[in-house]
């Protein structure tokens, strides 16, 4: 497998995963050593960011525990979607673009 076709599976992975926070790939570089997977999120605008270990071993097993993980993963909202979807807190406002003439 080529680096682009790695990176190819990682970011599409990283769809399934609504692009929700960033997917590392830690690759050892000495034989027999195991690679991993993990998914860091940022839960709130102002929190620290999380760390989930998706997968370890090998670049296949660790490619198969993120599919596996992509098919389970399920989005929780913020807390500030959740006072939006309430009506705790007002809707967000709709930026419009203008095209410059």
């Amino acid at each position: 497998m080529t680096i682009e076709e790695l990176r190819r599976r990682l970011r599409c992975g990283h769809a399934r995963l609504g692009h929700e926070g960033r997917i590392a790939f830690t690759l050892n570089q000495e034989p027999g050593e195991p690679c991993f997977v993990t998914h860091w999120l940022k839960p709130d605008g102002s929190a620290f960011e999380d760390c989930r270990a998706v997968g370890q071993g090998s670049v296949e097993e660790c490619l198969k525990a993120l599919d596996r993980y992509a098919d389970a993963y399920v989005r929780k909202p913020t807390v500030e979607e959740v006072g939006r979807t309430i009506g705790v807190l007002p809707p967000r406002p709709v930026s419009l673009r203008v095209a410059a003439e």
